[in-house]
């Protein structure tokens, strides 16, 4: 049995990621529950941090968000490898979108990066000290600038594969003119 490389599918593969896609958004959806709950934990356990309780729980929700639509965006990228029509230009939207949603995450991660250092003095009583302060945030702002990092990082790897994707499009097409 001879094959080509235009004729692999493995359907099986698709499926497997399918499934890791629906299993990654319920723990999406887990993660945004968490966020509530132990962002709530720690203003008990902390009550100078009450103050910043919605803003970090609006911005772990929002990124948490963004993670979820871009995943939603490869279950149609999937769905084009499936029916091997992945250079016919409907794959570009779906991938714009991915990059949109991690642009959006870069933002979120910036604004809670400014936020903690900058616009929470006010966090302790006596004003000496910002949430990023009082919770020890050296770690937390290394972790904050790692992720802007990896996240700027991944938008580049996808902006190159985006143009990768456009000029096998546009090749594609040349070539079914000539033929």
């Amino acid at each position: 049995m001879e094959s080509t490389i235009h004729e692999e599918r493995h359907p099986a593969a698709i499926r497997a990621l399918k499934t890791l896609i629906v299993v990654g958004e319920l723990i999406c959806l887990f993660g945004q529950w968490l966020v509530f709950e132990l962002s709530g934990e720690i203003v008990r356990m902390i009550p100078e941090t009450a103050p910043a309780l919605w803003p970090y729980r609006i911005a772990g929700v929002l990124g948490v968000l963004c993670f979820e639509i871009a995943l939603i965006a490869v279950w149609p990228l999937l769905t084009l490898v499936e029916r091997q029509d992945v250079f016919s230009g409907r794959a570009v939207r779906w991938v714009d979108l991915i990059i949109g949603c991690a642009c959006a995450e870069g933002v979120v991660m910036l604004a809670v990066l400014v936020f903690s250092n900058l616009g929470l003095s006010y966090a302790s009583p006596d004003g000496s000290g910002t949430i990023a302060a009082v919770l020890g945030a050296p770690l937390f702002e290394i972790a904050l600038v790692c992720a802007l990092l990896l996240i700027a990082a991944f938008v580049l790897l996808m902006l190159v594969m985006r143009s990768l994707l456009t000029q096998a499009i546009a090749q594609r097409r040349e070539l079914e003119a000539v033929i």
